[in-house]
């Protein structure tokens, strides 16, 4: 469904996301809570990258003024 409603670069954005992710993990662990942390960050970015199907819908897919 997401690959119907994401363009290419940015579903190619997302899958990013998720080799960060998996860098990340094969890192050495400096600090307890830095998985935790690291994960809500890209969460967040994933939220926004999924976001934009809904504003281009939302604004008629006119570019920003």
């Amino acid at each position: 469904m997401a690959s119907e409603l994401l363009t290419e670069a940015e579903s190619a954005v997302l899958q990013l996301t998720a080799e960060l992710w998996n860098a990340f993990l094969a890192l050495p662990v400096v600090h307890p809570a830095e998985h935790m942390e690291l994960c809500s960050k890209i969460h967040d970015l994933q939220r926004m990258i999924l976001a934009r199907p809904a504003m281009r819908e939302v604004r008629g897919k006119d570019p920003w003024p």
